[in-house]
């Protein structure tokens, strides 16, 4: 059950949205533990500045984009061609190695699905591929914790949509001849019981076209999917949010939806992917972006 479900206070039942923002010194203690972990965060492996320039990879969403994948192991070997604009710690806005836990606005713990992605990305063309990491778990667009993805939202403590913005401005201004080349999105867990399916794919397409307006109106999106045995057992209904994700496709061009694996996941108190579902989504998103962009991406070999 969520947290909080069931629970009494003083012998009330605690009607509180557990789906919803915690108590204010949950969210404090959350902000503290976040700021420890970006003070312990890695410097990495640092990187040459590459001859050729950088194909630039934007990781957004919640958790699954965060990477929650386990296990942690030796799978994934570095690619000497797949770097990450660092969005955290002592490397915040260098360029080092890509490799997992990959350094978000807080440093991962776990797989995520952005180097399978990147070492594709790199073999096929022979450029440099840099990753900016800009995943952040349990967030939405509906404000909540202090978090939101909403671009219109000028209220909310964190905006994470501006956020990922200026760290993806700052790489392009550090490397002038870098290309954003595709942008990979995995979220909408947190939404499901916040957000009508309407006012969702509002706010996603509204969200997909402002990146377009910045980045190039053809930017390629890849969409991720929710884990299925997630959206089957949690008990909220993930039909409605689910459906705006497959549709994406069929509302705006070039644009492609990549439905999770099953018997994918951690385990049944933690259903993330696990280290080979969020490689296979890596994988399977490679395989739309080379259908989706295949000129452009000719144009892009070496």
């Amino acid at each position: 059950s969520p947290p909080g479900a069931g629970c009494t206070v003083q012998g009330r039942p605690n009607r509180r949205n557990p789906d919803g923002d915690v108590p204010l010194w949950k969210r404090a203690a959350r902000e503290l533990k976040s700021a420890v972990k970006r003070l312990l965060a890695p410097k990495g492996i640092s990187v040459t500045p590459p001859d050729e320039p950088y194909l630039i990879v934007p990781i957004l969403g919640q958790s699954n984009a965060f990477g929650m994948g386990l296990p942690l192991d030796a799978a994934d070997t570095p690619h000497p061609l797949v770097h990450q604009w660092a969005n955290c710690g002592r490397a915040k806005n260098t360029a080092i190695l890509a490799v997992d836990p990959l350094l978000h606005e807080t440093p991962s713990r776990r797989v995520g699905f952005g180097v399978t992605f990147g070492k594709a990305l790199a073999e096929a063309t022979n450029r440099p591929v840099l990753l900016v990491p800009c995943a952040c778990g349990d967030t939405s667009f509906h404000p909540k914790n202090g978090y939101t993805w909403d671009i219109a939202n000028t209220t909310t403590r964190r905006n994470l949509y501006r956020e990922a913005v200026a760290s993806i401005n700052a790489a392009l201004a550090r490397y002038l001849d870098a290309t954003v080349a595709v942008v990979l999105w995995h979220q909408g867990e947190s939404d499901v019981p916040l957000l009508t399916a309407p006012d969702y794919q509002r706010r996603l397409d509204a969200l997909f076209e402002d990146l377009r307006a910045r980045y190039g109106p053809g930017l390629p999106i890849i969409v991720g999917g929710m884990v299925p045995e997630e959206m089957e057992h949690s008990g909220k209904d993930y039909r409605p949010i689910n459906a705006v994700h497959e549709d994406t496709p069929r509302r705006l061009p070039r644009t492609a939806f990549v439905p999770g694996h099953r018997n994918a996941f951690n385990s049944d108190t933690d259903r993330h992917y696990n280290a080979s579902g969020v490689r296979a989504m890596g994988s399977d998103m490679w395989e739309a972006y080379r259908q989706l962009d295949a000129d452009r991406l000719d144009s892009y070999r070496r």
